[in-house]
């Protein structure tokens, strides 16, 4: 990008922060909804990114419909090869699938006090964008791992899991043990066998903070080492066999009262999720509904499925029988 064009943008981010502010401060004794500006809505896109933790992996599409249509095709249906002069016999090709993916509206709200949009000193658009940014990325991560797909996104966990050999629309996973304690070292390396090498170049294992305390402590029975191995750098994740660990506290956690539960996944989700979103995002300022507050309300189009369930393995805890 030239001198010029960084220039124009810089502009153009000025303009569309000045429409923010006069709109956030703008009279109080009416209803006015806004789109956000694109420079706004990016920001937020962006930050609600880095704290979701799926949405950090998965893949991300923008659309300006109310659904996406994912063609989706089984693990033994690759049609790549070498050309021969054999004819390909259509019933040769494997047969595909279609996924579709529907958006839900998710809405945020946030108060304020008339004083502080009267404050000419306050950065009261810093404290509306944090809040929006905060609670939308805590809602769409419980939703790609837990929403039932009724008017939100499909999670991960709402999928059955399969402990017995892989099925069609249902997750693999592998029993690890008890629930309460993850201690079996070598149920953790079968987790990641499980998943095909052709997904291993983007693997994470998933969990949260409990789960990580409970697989730090695993060594290696065969040389006495480690399974964890903590990061050296700043910004550079833990790993865990190689693999880097992704924390999200939306997961399960070790626990004794359930039946079973599974506080762990190793996972490609570029590959195995598919998240799908409009670009705007509305905001309504309402000054009547919240006295003495003024309450801006901002919703967005998003939605999320399993599109491919190979890519993702799970570790499940269950109680004996």
């Amino acid at each position: 990008m030239n001198t010029a064009d960084q220039k124009d943008l810089t502009d153009l981010t000025h303009i569309d922060t000045k429409k923010f502010i006069n709109f956030l401060k703008g009279g109080q004794d009416h209803h006015e909804t806004i789109d956000l500006p694109s420079s706004v809505a990016n920001s937020i896109k962006r930050k609600i990114q880095a704290l979701s933790p799926i949405k950090s992996l998965a893949k991300v599409t923008y659309t300006s419909s109310d659904k996406l249509d994912v063609v989706t095709d089984s693990e033994n249906s690759d049609e790549s090869g070498w050309i021969t002069d054999e004819l390909i016999k259509y019933a040769d090709i494997s047969a595909i699938s279609k996924i579709s993916i529907h958006l839900h509206q998710l809405f945020a709200k946030s108060r304020v006090a008339h004083t502080l949009l009267e404050d000419q000193t306050a950065n009261v658009e810093d404290f509306i964008h944090d809040k929006i940014t905060t609670q939308m990325a805590a809602y769409e991560n419980n939703a790609f791992l837990f929403g039932d797909g009724i008017s939100k996104p499909k999670g991960i966990l709402k999928y059955d899991i399969s402990t017995d050999g892989p099925k069609k629309q249902q997750i693999e996973g592998v029993i690890a043990g008890g629930v309460g304690e993850i201690d079996n070292y070598l149920k953790i390396v079968e987790v990641m066998e499980k998943l095909s090498s052709k997904y291993l170049s983007g693997a994470s294992w998933i969990m949260s903070r409990n789960a990580a305390s409970h697989i730090r402590v695993i060594k290696d029975q065969t040389n006495g080492r480690f399974l964890w191995q903590n990061s050296i750098a700043h910004g550079v994740p833990d790993a865990l066999l190689g693999y880097p660990v992704v924390i999200c506290d939306d997961m399960p956690k070790v626990s004794t009262d359930d039946d079973s539960c599974v506080p762990v996944l190793f996972a490609n989700l570029y590959e195995g999720y598919q998240i799908v979103e409009k670009p705007i995002i509305n905001i309504l300022k309402d000054p009547f509904n919240s006295k003495p507050f003024i309450e801006f309300y901002a919703t967005k189009r998003i939605g999320g499925d399993v599109v491919n369930f190979d890519a993702i393995k799970a570790m499940v805890l269950k109680k004996e029988e």
